[in-house]
């Protein structure tokens, strides 16, 4: 992946949202296919969603190429 760091206020705001909403997308589909506790649940979507978005921030599109690929299988 390559650096691509955001422009502005709104950019890394939107790239932090569409990060969080990757990171969720990612706890659910690990959290239904383990069926995890509660608080085991609450830890892996804080964890997803604070990788996603840091990653979506921090790497932009070379981020969304790579997640979009990985994400293929589904």
């Amino acid at each position: 992946m390559h650096e691509d760091p955001p422009r502005d206020t709104a950019e890394r705001n939107v790239r932090m949202g569409c990060g969080t909403l990757l990171g969720l997308f990612i706890a659910g589909l690990i959290g239904f296919q383990t069926y995890p506790s509660w608080t085991s649940w609450a830890m892996i979507c804080i964890v997803s969603v604070v990788i996603c978005a840091w990653l979506a921030v921090r790497f932009g599109d070379g981020f969304w190429y790579k997640a979009l690929e990985l994400l293929r299988w589904w």
